[in-house]
């Protein structure tokens, strides 16, 4: 379960440092602290729908932006923010993921 939340948590923080937002201002916009918003981005606590909704408006991105398979050489480039990596369509398959990954953390609200 663990690595779910870290997976999320790193796709977060890719978005995050994509749209050049730092950590403190979006723990700011969300009303977290930057340590809480830390530990969901380090999977280390789960992030809950209302935030994960609350994100989704923040990044100005789509939900599934969330979910989508990630090629792990961009996940390591975010660290460093040396390569962009192509957006990827979300097709039925994917969708079905998404539903299975959000029952598997237990997201209450859905």
């Amino acid at each position: 379960m663990k690595d779910k939340y870290r997976t999320l948590g790193r796709r977060v923080k890719y978005m995050r440092m994509d749209k050049g937002i730092s950590q403190t201002d979006m723990a700011d916009m969300l009303g977290l602290s930057q340590t809480n918003l830390s530990n969901m981005e380090g999977g280390r606590t789960a992030i809950t729908t209302q935030n994960l909704f609350k994100m989704q408006e923040i990044l100005k991105c789509r939900m599934a932006d969330f979910f989508v398979d990630f090629d792990s050489k961009f996940e390591e480039a975010s660290e460093s923010k040396e390569e962009q990596p192509a957006k990827q369509t979300l097709d039925l398959e994917d969708a079905v993921k998404i539903l299975k990954l959000l029952k598997a953390v237990d997201v209450k609200g859905l």
